[in-house]
């Protein structure tokens, strides 16, 4: 019974920023273009699909490269739908902390949370190194080809 009268009594979210001297403004609703927007610039879809046909072409051809996408898009959908489920309820700034401190051990904490800071760092680093890479690679590709072959690429140039 106690633990019930302690939820009854504990302030909103609302109720807490007020006393703070703020306004609850937070809007938790976007717009399909505005999700759309926000997916398709993390992901980095075009550069990536780029930068492993010369890949998919050779090895395995149109068949590979659409049932590869097909089971990978699975698989990916069931990761989003997860995370999403998780994440509902919880603004995305900080998320990967707040979730990190919330389901980790108390004793594990403050070390995973670090972990987690600078694996994201890392993470968006290698990201967007990749992207720059492969669209270098398809300048170079694109030189080459608008130049008749006469322009040839170093590993200075890419």
């Amino acid at each position: 019974m106690t633990v019930n009268k302690a939820l009854e009594n504990k302030p909103t979210d609302e109720e807490i920023l007020a006393s703070l001297g703020y306004k609850q403004e937070f809007k938790r609703e976007f717009t399909p273009l505005e999700v759309f927007g926000v997916a398709f610039s993390i992901i980095g879809l075009v550069p990536s699909i780029a930068s492993v046909l010369f890949y998919a072409i050779v090895y395995g051809g149109g068949p590979a490269m659409v049932w590869g996408w097909a089971v990978a898009s699975v698989f990916i959908l069931a990761v989003g739908v997860s995370l999403a489920e998780l994440g509902s309820a919880a603004p995305t700034s900080g998320g990967l902390y707040f979730w990190t401190y919330s389901l980790s051990s108390p004793k594990w904490k403050a070390f995973l949370c670090w972990i987690v800071g600078y694996a994201y760092a890392v993470g968006s680093i290698s990201a967007f190194s990749s992207i720059d890479w492969g669209c270098a690679v398809q300048i170079m590709a694109a030189a080459t080809i608008g130049s008749g072959g006469t322009f040839e690429p170093t590993s200075a140039q890419t």
